[in-house]
Parts: structure tokens; sequence; C-alpha cells
């Protein structure tokens, strides 16, 4: 049956809705919208037209190029079925330029309600998130990575950033209607506070920094002088006020007092001669952990209160018994002798077992225990080379051992399909400290394209990043600047486009924002329609 021209554009727009709806909220959605734009681009037809319309856009090309190299390096994969695996999962990176960029213009009505969609079904994964937060936010060492039940948590507070500058963007073009300005706003204060529940450190950062350079790309596009008056003042505020909270983060870290080692007290009120690693300093809610050790005491009044067997039993974590418990009580203040564990109250005993090694973790505000687990790291990472376990600093394991990588295989890369076993064979090479099971990959797409297809790969996704804003009138919009913030940013701590969800986010937005509509531009938008 062959369909009219406004039937077509019926089925696109659904379409598109479609995507934009399951990207926080269905897999399923996504696939089903995807093939329908696919089947619905193939029976419009108008393939002269679409190759007319093909050749004077380069930017098309270069999107197309980078899905196109990741096919030729193919040739030279070792792994190929890994590599066919990844090739199948940068297919959005061809399908949604193609689709997206060659098919007929959207009005801006039909534009905003499709990003008004992504945006509502954004917030309204956020309720059932939230729900499921408060069931945990009282379980000691909860994993707040649970409460994204959708998606994974990096790639959704990526999407929850994404909603929270589509909402102040069409708060600040609504000019008729006060109420519905208000409740843009209002919903987007709503996901600023919770991209800080979801407790996605990528997140957090990019929401902060998007919001800051966003903030000042309203100032230069404002005339308004009191928006221009108290947007200067939280631009100057923000990061004094940012760069405080840090610096009084690590001076909390850190002992307030210096510690004579020369002056130790040597020996338990039970008689028993303590430990003290004076070359280990490491640290614990402003104590050293390496002081004040009887382990024969600890031995034998832990048995009193569990039964973990001490000191090689594991807690619900794995993490041995010891390590645990002498970290929750130096968190404590207290020496790990036989008084000090008598201190800890049934609760410290079971959080203990649970794998919570600071008393911290138990009462204290999430972000503030997220930022000192950073600390922490960093801190660890001075007296003690390996980053296992630690999902900050490991990642600069990840890059050194990319960049060795990368130098053996400059300009042409090991193929599509080869970075797992050239990471793993280069982990061996260097005799790496970190466990089998914690020799991941880059975790930095910039990194992982230049691995996989060497300086040239590099340079074509660079130039693709780099173009539009050169050469496309959409690029240099407030959403288009906001959404190249999120997804660039994202991928110099993630391997952002080595996922379904990630590359489908990426693919999608990047085309819809640049292509979809003739012009961002409010009034442009007017004048054309």
């Amino acid at each position: 049956m062959h369909l009219k021209p406004e039937q077509h554009r019926w089925i696109y727009l659904a379409a598109l809705a479609m995507v934009a709806i399951g990207l926080p909220l269905s897999k399923a959605m996504i696939s089903i919208g995807g093939i329908t734009l696919a089947a619905n681009f193939l029976l419009e037809g108008n393939f002269k037209q679409k190759l007319q319309s093909l050749k004077s856009q380069p930017t098309i090309w270069l999107f197309v190029a980078v899905f196109v190299l990741h096919g030729i390096g193919l040739i030279w994969t070792t792994d190929f079925a890994h590599g066919i695996k990844d090739f199948k999962i940068k297919l959005p990176l061809l399908f949604f330029p193609m689709v997206i960029g060659l098919s007929p213009r959207i009005k801006r009505t039909e534009f905003l309600w499709i990003a008004a969609l992504f945006s509502a079904s954004v917030i309204f994964t956020s309720f059932f998130s939230t729900y499921k937060f408060l069931q945990i936010v009282d379980t000691p060492d909860a994993d707040y990575r649970s409460i994204s039940l959708f998606t994974s948590h990096i790639r959704y507070g990526l999407m929850v950033c994404m909603a929270f500058l589509i909402l102040l963007n069409c708060a600040w073009n609504e000019e008729k209607k006060l109420w519905l300005r208000i409740t843009y706003v209002a919903f987007a204060a709503w996901l600023g506070i919770f991209i800080f529940l979801l407790q996605s450190m990528t997140g957090i950062i990019v929401w902060l920094i998007s919001s800051y350079v966003m903030l000042l790309y309203t100032l230069f596009h404002t005339k308004n002088l009191w928006i221009k008056r108290i947007g200067l003042s939280v631009l100057i505020a923000a990061p004094i006020l940012t760069f405080g909270y840090l610096a009084n983060q690590v001076k909390a870290f850190y002992p307030e007092e210096k510690v004579d080692f020369s002056r130790l007290e040597k020996y338990t009120a039970g008689g028993e001669k303590y430990g003290h690693d004076t070359t280990l300093l490491s640290i614990e809610n402003g104590h050293y952990i390496n002081l004040y050790i009887a382990d024969k005491e600890l031995r034998a009044s832990w048995r009193k209160r569990s039964d973990i067997v001490y000191p090689d039993g594991r807690d619900a974590n794995g993490n041995f018994i010891y390590t645990t418990l002498i970290r929750y009580m130096t968190s404590k203040g207290l020496r790990k002798d036989s008084v000090g564990l008598q201190a800890l109250s049934d609760a410290d005993i079971a959080a203990i077992e649970n794998g919570v090694a600071n008393v911290r973790f138990i009462d204290g505000n999430p972000i503030d225990n997220r930022i000192y687990t950073v600390i922490w790291e960093f801190d660890k990472l001075i007296y003690e080379p390996n980053p296992e376990g630690h999902s900050v600093t490991q990642r600069l394991e990840f890059w050194q051992t990319g960049w060795e990588i990368l130098k053996q295989n400059l300009v042409f890369g090991v193929g599509t399909g080869d970075l797992e076993i050239e990471y793993k064979g280069m982990y061996q090479q260097l005799d790496s400290n970190l466990a089998q099971e914690f020799q991941l990959r880059a975790h930095n797409q910039y990194l992982s394209i230049a691995i996989a297809l060497g300086l040239i790969g590099f340079l074509v996704f660079i130039a693709s990043i780099v173009l539009p804003f050169f050469t496309l009138k959409n690029a240099n919009t407030y959403l288009y600047i906001g959404f190249s913030i999120i997804l660039y940013l994202s991928m110099i701590n993630e391997d952002t486009l080595e996922t379904q969800a990630g590359v489908t986010l990426y693919a999608f937005f990047n085309s819809f924002f640049l292509y979809a509509l003739r012009s961002l531009s409010p009034k442009d938008a007017k004048a054309e329609e």
C-alpha cells in the first residue's frame, strides 16, 4: 500500500517520539522506534532527492565515516566475533544521521513535543528511582546505582542532565503562559536535585559543568538586567563555593594534629604489645589505620561478637573481615584492641559484617561520603600503588595501559574487535598490580577510538565533533551546545559509545538537534513557519 507524504510524516514523528520516550524507559521502545524509522525511510522513497541532500551535507558524511571506519577496522581485527558485536552496537552512528538528516524537516512545535516527551519520560522514571532510593537510603553501604531501574545509572545520569537543559530551554522560550514556564522550571529544579540522589559522579560533574557553561551562554543572549546580575553572581559564587567545599572535605580527611611517632604507647591495657606501622600511613576519618593494632586481642574479642572467622573471613562485600574491622574502628577513633572492640555496639558489628568500612557510611551525607571515597582512593594510591577495586583511581591504570597499546598501534589501531585482547596482553606485559577481574578497558571514549582505529579514526571522530560548529547554524544554539558539553565530557570518563544505550543517546540527539528542525532559533523557526 502506497502511503501519502503526510502519512509518512506522522509515522516519522511517532517513531521519533517512541525513541525519545524509550531512551530512559525501555530498550524495546527504542528498537521498535528505530525499526519503524528505518522502514518508513525506505518506503518513503525519494532517493534521488535524498542523495542530492546527502551530497550537500558534509557533517552527515563525517558521522557516517566514524561508523564506516569501525567496519573497515574489522579487516585487521583478530577477534572477529567481538568486532562484529561492536560494529552492530555502533549502527546508530550510521542510522540516525542518515534517517533524520535526510528526512523532511519538522515544525518547531513538533520538535518541542518530542523533546518534552523525552523529558517527561526522564521525570517519570525519576519518581520510581526516588521511591527505590527511599527504600535503601538507611541501608549501610547501599548501592545507589541500583536506583536506576531501566538503564545504566551513568547513561541515565546523562539523560537527566539532558532533560534538565531541555526544560530550562522550554521555560526560556515560553512567552505566553506564566504557569507553564513555572512548571518547566519546577521540573528542572527537581531534576537538579535528583541527579544528586542518583549519585552518579559522572552525572553530577557533567551537570555542574554544563549548568555553569549554559548559564554563561544565557547571559550573553539576554537583555534582562536582573537576570544578568543574578546570573553573574551565580557564576562568581559557584566555583568559590565548590572549591571551598572540596577544600573543606580534603582538610577534614587528614588529621588535625601531627602524630609524634616516637611517643606512641607500646602496650594495651591488657598487656599486649601494639603493632605500629609508621611506613604505611593510610587514613580513615582523620585517624591512622595502621597504628595501635593488637591482633591477639582483636582475634579473641571478635570471636565473642561474630561468627565470621578473623582475620581471613570475608564480609558481605567479599573483603577480608580484618581489613574492614580495623578501618571501621579507626573511623570511630578507637584503638584496635579489646577495649576498642568492646566499645562497638551490636549495630557496629552488623555493619562491619555487611562490609561497611567507615562509620560515616551509616549516617553521613551520601554526597559527602562519595567525595570522601574519592579522596581516600587518591590518598591510598600514595602509599599503595595498586588501585585495585577503586572506581576512580583504577582509571589511571586503564588509561596508562591504553596509552601503551596506542603507542604500538598509532596509525591504524588494533582493529574494531581487539581492544579486550590487547588490553589483556598489555596488562600482562606491564605486570599490572590489578587482579584479572579489575583489568578493564579504557573508560575513555577518545582513547578507545584511538586504540581501535588509530590516529586516522581518532582525527575523523574529532572532526565530526568540531565541524558542525563551523558549518551548521543549529550547532551554535543552546540545546546543541548543552548536548555537546554533556556527551563529550562524559567521554573523558566513560566509554559512552561502547554500549547500546550510550551510542543511541548520542546518535539520536546529535542528529535530532542538528537536522530535525530547520532552525533551532525560535525567531528563525517562527519566520519559516
